[in-house]
């Protein structure tokens, strides 16, 4: 039995041309987490908008994970003035949310209802938040406990995630962990949204591997 990734939410799936039909796109709702705070973490893009809406709106074009709003605009009387009334970032708070500091301009939302354990997890920037749950299971385990967590199994699907992954699994001392690709009949290998790893144009497996064969049902990646 092995440990596992569990991926918080994916925002897109990479796929090619000749499987563009079952590309599956995510589209978060970004949850109210603290108001009057402010995220310091790495901004992907800020605006000047009036309305909440504006900001998400913007927030799902550019892939962020949280947000920081003020709701008051600039130049309110009783307000002082901000830049930008639209801030959104490329990850979001963990527990114990460091990054975040106290800010009478700012609401800050995030595409996750609560905050994420801090200790075996990272952000994979506009990608995702990471989470090593140190419980052996079997695959069919795994996937449960993801569920029940509103998560699935991390995918492989870039070389920026993979060598993300990588890390938590070094720093943590594991060597192997069960990410989201498996097969009901040992021949077709497909993710945790349902595409075929025909699908996916990034590449990283040993030769000859994930290995077609009946009584394989799941994808393991090993740190060598």
């Amino acid at each position: 039995m092995l440990l596992y990734i569990i991926l918080y939410n994916v925002l897109t799936v990479d796929a090619d041309t000749k499987c563009i039909s079952h590309e599956i796109t995510v589209v978060p709702k970004y949850y109210l987490i603290e108001k009057c705070h402010r995220s310091k973490l790495g901004v992907a893009s800020k605006a000047n908008f009036s309305t909440l809406n504006s900001c998400r709106r913007l927030a799902l074009e550019k892939k962020a994970l949280a947000l920081n709003f003020s709701p008051s605009g600039y130049g309110k009387i009783g307000r002082k003035p901000v830049e930008y009334t639209c801030e959104v970032l490329k990850c979001a708070e963990s527990e114990g949310g460091l990054s975040l500091k106290n800010d009478t301009n700012y609401d800050y939302y995030s595409i996750y209802a609560k905050h994420l354990p801090n200790v075996n997890s990272c952000c994979v920037p506009l990608a995702g938040m990471f989470y090593l749950l140190s419980e052996k299971n079997n695959y069919t385990e795994a996937e449960r406990r993801c569920r029940n967590m509103s998560s699935v199994l991390a995918g492989v699907f870039n070389q920026h995630r993979t060598d993300t992954l990588a890390q938590v699994l070094a720093s943590s001392g594991v060597e192997a962990a069960y990410v989201g690709l498996g097969s009901s009949n040992g021949r077709v290998f497909r993710t945790t949204h349902g595409d075929s790893l025909d699908c996916i144009t990034y590449r990283a497996w040993a030769p000859g591997h994930p290995r077609k064969n009946l009584n394989m049902s799941c994808v393991v990646p090993l740190l060598r």
